[in-house]
């Protein structure tokens, strides 16, 4: 998430380093529709900048997106601006066949071919921590994690 963020912060400052030319160089300060995108493009550009906080990190810990009880799984998803959350996906432990963990996602496979992916702030270590530690051991010899 980290690298795709830095990315997305990198464009939209290109693209407000572009708006910012256009005001010094024209009299679109002068137009409201101006002033509007304006205020359109630093909202977006606060919540990419955000987004690479350590308080975006703090604000925002594993607990939040994955959560268990006696036969489910609870997946959280990031989405949008700031600290939106999408989801629940609920998922029965027992129809989990395999688990794919990257740097900020993870991928659950159930034995009815369907796939739930979350875009998580964390990385692949701490993922695969967190998972080992909520799965029983007999769930985590039935699941296969890549």
């Amino acid at each position: 998430m980290d690298a795709v963020n830095k990315k997305i912060a990198i464009a939209i400052s290109l693209i407000g380093l572009v708006l910012i030319i256009l005001m010094i160089s024209t009299k679109f300060l002068e137009y409201m529709w101006f002033k509007a995108l304006f205020g359109l493009w630093l909202f977006v550009f606060c919540s990419s900048v955000y987004r690479l906080t350590p308080l975006f990190k703090s604000r925002n810990p594993l607990t939040d997106f994955i959560q268990r009880d006696a036969q489910h799984l609870l997946l959280f998803s990031l989405m949008g601006f700031f600290d939106k959350k999408h989801g629940p996906d609920w998922l029965i432990i027992e129809s989990i066949e395999r688990i794919t963990v990257k740097d900020d996602e993870l991928i659950i496979h159930s034995n009815n071919e369907r796939q739930f992916s979350a875009s998580l702030p964390a990385k692949k270590v701490e993922l695969d921590t967190f998972l080992k530690r909520i799965l029983t051991d007999s769930e985590k010899q039935t699941i296969t994690f890549d």
